[in-house]
């Protein structure tokens, strides 16, 4: 099986998904094929060291603050590392992208449509796929709760991740591949495994 390369595919969803999950299995999956890399967003610059200060309520930020931050990280991130990588032929595989941005930073003004058009005008490369894990957010809390406990961050509360979710779903264009989130990681994986295969290898 070949892959068609370069590719730039993204995993989103509410916090509890399993996308980070998922993106690692399709990880494993590439890097036998074709040159791969794993991404995460908000990266490590000092603009992304800033929001997981803010997201774990170490620092306050204002919704436009936030946004501005997530804006520096991202083009941090595509100017090192996500343009160069697909120069070079790679699968490039990114877990939370500005569809994150456009889903949680909404409000004040700004639609998760308008964050969207946003950061396509700042010329970030627009993904070849991506893989939404949509799950229940009372399902999600459950998850975070067996994980972390009762350390959760700024958004990790019902009203916000159905706020977030719904947020998701209104921008999903023909991009958008919806998992069923509520399924196990092997059904999940199983789904988007079919899907990658379908449109981005030699087999028919």
């Amino acid at each position: 099986m070949k892959i068609t390369t370069p590719l730039l595919i993204v995993f989103e969803g509410i916090d509890g998904a399993g996308k980070s999950t998922q993106a690692a299995l399709l990880y494993a999956f590439c890097r036998e094929l074709a040159k791969t890399a794993l991404l995460q967003e908000p990266t490590n610059s000092k603009w992304g060291k800033s929001i997981r200060k803010i997201l774990q309520g170490e620092l306050q930020a204002t919704t436009q603050q936030m946004l501005d931050l997530f804006i520096h990280d991202r083009a941090y991130d595509v100017k090192h590392n996500i343009k160069p990588l697909l120069h070079k032929g790679y699968v490039v595989i990114v877990d939370r992208y500005f569809y994150s941005t456009a889903a949680y930073q909404a409000g004040d003004g700004n639609s998760p449509h308008d964050i969207v058009r946003m950061n396509c005008e700042k010329g970030f490369p627009v993904p070849d796929r991506v893989y939404f894990v949509d799950i229940e957010p009372e399902i999600a809390l459950t998850r975070i709760d067996m994980r972390s406990g009762n350390n959760r961050d700024i958004f990790e509360k019902l009203s916000e991740l159905t706020r977030i979710r719904s947020n998701y779903l209104s921008i999903a264009d023909s991009s958008f591949c919806i998992i069923n989130g509520n399924n196990s990681k092997e059904a999940i994986f199983d789904a988007i495994q079919k899907d990658f295969i379908q449109h981005f290898s030699d087999v028919t």
